[in-house]
């Protein structure tokens, strides 16, 4: 594993070089090796239009700031729809962390930061970017945890050889198979904070600083990497924070 994290430094060196600050986001791609806290009872929630860290936390009844430390969320707070919030672990750590994070005000000092809260971590949203669909099938695996680790996209069961293509128009800001597990993997940059992954791939048909439009081929479906069976496994991210893809691709 060590091995592994000195190859992905060296590899976002090397790429910072060139590339703007989003061009690739960096310790992103675990395929399958985020290792959830691991405790029982835990309980994640999957964040939707119009939500915040306030509006989640009422909710559950955990205060805003416990949230952000939580899950390792920073100032300003941002989050983003189809991210995972975990809103509950072990009672007494929980009850714990609230309570040193929980200000001891007045109820009229409570109202008002409630009220500078909603204004100052605004909702999440999709932003301009439109995805569609990368390739046809059924969606095997969803996102989210799988046994004691996290699935950070979802899985589509396609023909060997099927066609993957451009969810959107975008950068591609990787093309290679040097990323463990993935196989040939590709990763296009569609805004300053939305990247798509498309990884297992057959055969990659673009290159790394080519501009692609939605819906422009650019894959083949297999299973290089580790998988057993042909399918794409798709990922969405805003800047490093996985969100899920089903939270930002048309219903179908």
């Amino acid at each position: 594993m060590k091995c592994i994290r000195v190859f992905l430094y060296l590899l976002i060196a090397l790429l910072a070089v060139s590339c703007s600050r989003y061009d690739y986001y960096p310790r992103a791609m675990h395929h399958g090796s985020e290792k959830l806290s691991g405790k029982t009872g835990e309980t994640a929630y999957i964040v939707k239009k119009g939500d915040t860290l306030y509006s989640i936390g009422k909710k559950y009844g955990v205060d805003f700031k416990t949230l952000a430390k939580m899950n390792g969320i920073r100032r300003p707070y941002s989050i983003f729809v189809g991210q995972r919030i975990y809103v509950a672990g072990k009672k007494e750590v929980v009850a714990k962390i609230a309570q040193s994070s929980r200000p001891k005000a007045t109820s009229t000092r409570k109202k008002v930061n409630q009220s500078y809260a909603a204004k100052r971590y605004p909702p999440a949203n999709h932003g301009k970017v439109k995805l569609s669909w990368p390739t046809e099938g059924k969606v095997s695996s969803k996102f989210g945890p799988r046994k004691n680790r996290m699935h950070d996209g979802i899985d589509i069961s396609a023909k060997e050889g099927a066609t993957v293509v451009a969810a959107a128009a975008g950068k591609v800001v990787y093309a290679d198979s040097k990323l463990a597990g993935y196989g040939n993997l590709i990763i296009i940059r569609h805004s300053t904070d939305m990247f798509t992954a498309y990884a297992h791939n057959q055969k990659n048909l673009v290159s790394r600083g080519q501009q692609v439009v939605s819906g422009q081929r650019i894959a083949l479906v297999g299973s290089s990497g580790r998988s057993s069976v042909p399918h794409l496994h798709f990922e969405v991210r805003r800047g490093e924070t996985a969100v899920d893809p089903l939270a930002y691709l048309p219903r179908r």
